[in-house]
């Protein structure tokens, strides 16, 4: 599996090992746009409700939640990109295993 390029400015952390390490959490999703995570990764970051957006994969990758392949021009959801950029800006999770999942409310 070929891994994707990362940006100098985050530590790289998409790699399938690195996702069985971390907790991800869906907490609720608006509209099939936008879903609010909680992630958590001892050696990295915790964001208790961290806002992502649904968008297309510019790069091919692994997903957070179900470990698939993510190729170019999936559909995706990503961390919305602030300032700083979180520490998780290259996690990706496949559109199709995050709208399978059930979340009160939605």
């Amino acid at each position: 599996m070929r891994l994707p390029s990362v940006s100098s400015r985050v530590r790289p952390i998409c790699h399938e090992e690195y996702f069985s390490k971390c907790a991800v959490r869906i907490l609720g999703r608006s509209k099939q746009t936008s879903a609010t995570v909680a992630w958590s990764d001892a050696t990295s970051c915790c964001y208790g409700e961290q806002l992502w957006r649904r968008g297309i994969a510019k790069k091919t990758g692994v997903c957070a939640l179900s470990g698939q392949a993510i190729a170019t021009g999936d559909a995706v959801y990503r961390p919305r990109l602030v300032q700083p950029a979180p520490r998780n800006i290259e996690a990706m999770i496949l559109a199709t295993v995050m709208e399978a999942i059930p979340v009160e409310g939605v």
